[in-house]
C-alpha cells in the first residue's frame, strides 16, 4: 500500500463517519418533534428514513433549519464519498495489480 491509498481510504472513512454522524443526529431532532405534528407528519418521517426527516424539516424550516441542514449535508458527504469511491477506486484496483500486488 502506498501513501495515496491510504488517504484515499482515509478521506472516505472520514466524509462517511461525519456524514453518518450528520444524519443521524438531524434524524434524531426531527424524528420526535414530528410526533407533536399529527399522523401526518411522522408517517412519513419514520417510514421515509432519508427523505422523510428532510421533507419534515423543509415543511417546518422556521424551527427546524439546524436539523434540516445537518441532514442535507450529511446525505451531501455521503454522495461525495461514494463519488470518490466509484471515481478514483478502479484507479487505484489497476495500480495494485499492476503492482503486482494480487499475486496467487
Amino acid at each position: 500500500m502506498d501513501f495515496w491509498f491510504t488517504a484515499f481510504m482515509f478521506a472516505i472513512a472520514i466524509l462517511i463517519a461525519v456524514g453518518g454522524s450528520l444524519l443521524l443526529v438531524g434524524y434524531f431532532g426531527t424524528l420526535p418533534a414530528s410526533f407533536a405534528f399529527g399522523w401526518k407528519s411522522w408517517l412519513p418521517t419514520l417510514a421515509l428514513p432519508i427523505v422523510g426527516p428532510i421533507w419534515f424539516a423543509g415543511r417546518h424550516w422556521s424551527e427546524f433549519s439546524k436539523p434540516g441542514k445537518q441532514l442535507i449535508f450529511g446525505v451531501l458527504l455521503f454522495v461525495v464519498a461514494i463519488a470518490l469511491l466509484y471515481g478514483f477506486g478502479p484507479h487505484f484496483v489497476d495500480r495494485m495489480a499492476a503492482s503486482g500486488m494480487y499475486r496467487e
